[in-house]
């Protein structure tokens, strides 16, 4: 696609970002609806409007308080002429808008290197100076670095990012900013989480600037996105502490849900012989990377034996069954 086309569509999606913010905006949503299925299109809606939403043009000039006194003193929506002057300076704006501590990425500088584990690995990486990270099982990670400051986006998974300096990560709704820190992160098809382990650390709901504002952490703490609301504070779970050397704490915990846990990792898995065992009581630290050794500890410790079954998986059942 040439720049002539590029500008052409750009132009084409802020007309459409205005009638459909505009009175009529339903009545006009076939023909919306028909003109962003061509190829391109789509893509370049969700541009102009992600870029719309991080700027809080509304919330930083001058010019856009005063078209929100007048707004509010009018009765009914703000006219479509309005929402097309918006629409058309979009592009302007940004440009000219007071650098936020929240960087923006851009969208024409995507991360230069995908950092990936698959399934039954943990990796250790080292993308950048001063930058180490660690990937849970099943995880990608997109890293790149501009003027000093370290640039991540977590697509899926969970990871451990150690920065020497600043770092800046997008997981989900969620931007994660920190400085000289420590802390894990993980993007799940419904939550997003983050926990600081030392240095300092900001998190805030990422398309909503202006209503969530910022969270400070402090080492120890926990903070969770799920269903579009982020909430308080609270303490983070020590039996993730040591996810990266493959340990676990457990508390009580059933047999199911850790052999679900272990499972994750190698490529032999441990079953039960019976599912009642399921329910049986777990406690205190394993490896669940060590799928032998794991299983010889669960035995030694609820009275169980391991078989290896003719694929070469582990099997727990009662003892004289």
């Amino acid at each position: 696609m040439t720049s002539g086309e590029e500008e052409h569509l750009r132009r084409e999606a802020a007309a459409w970002f205005a009638r459909m913010r505009g009175p009529g905006a339903e009545t006009a949503r076939p023909d919306f609806d028909a003109w962003r299925a061509a190829p391109g299109r789509q893509d370049a809606y969700d541009r102009l409007v992600r870029r719309y939403e991080e700027s809080a043009i509304l919330g930083h000039s001058k010019l856009s308080d005063l078209r929100l006194r007048t707004s509010a003193s009018r009765r009914g929506p703000p006219p479509a002429a309005w929402w097309a002057a918006s629409a058309a300076g979009l592009v302007v704006a940004i440009a000219l808008a007071t650098v936020s501590p929240w960087p923006i990425f851009p969208d024409d500088q995507p991360p230069q290197q995908r950092l990936a584990a698959g399934t039954g690995q943990i990796r250790s990486l080292s993308p950048a100076p001063g930058l180490t990270v660690v990937l849970d099982a099943d995880t990608v990670l997109l890293a790149s670095s501009e003027r000093g400051r370290s640039r991540l986006v977590l697509e899926r998974g969970r990871a451990r990012i150690h920065a020497r300096g600043p770092v800046d990560v997008q997981a989900g709704a969620m931007r994660v900013m920190g400085q000289d820190a420590a802390f894990d992160l993980s993007l799940s098809e419904r939550s997003v989480e983050v926990s600081a382990l030392s240095g300092s650390l900001e998190a805030r709901r990422d398309r909503h600037p202006l209503i969530s504002g910022r969270t400070r952490l402090q080492p120890g703490q926990a903070l969770i996105l799920a269903d579009d609301r982020l909430g308080p504070p609270t303490r983070a779970a020590g039996r993730e502490r040591q996810w990266p050397q493959g340990l676990r704490l457990y508390q009580d915990t059933p047999l199911a849900e850790v052999l679900t846990d272990a499972n994750r990792y190698g490529a032999r898995k441990i079953r039960l012989a019976d599912p009642a065992l399921g329910s049986l009581q777990v406690s205190g630290a394993l490896k669940v990377t060590d799928p032998d050794g794991l299983a010889r500890a669960l035995a030694a410790a609820l009275s169980l034996t391991v078989t290896q079954l003719p694929g070469g998986d582990l099997a727990l059942s009662r003892r004289g069954a």
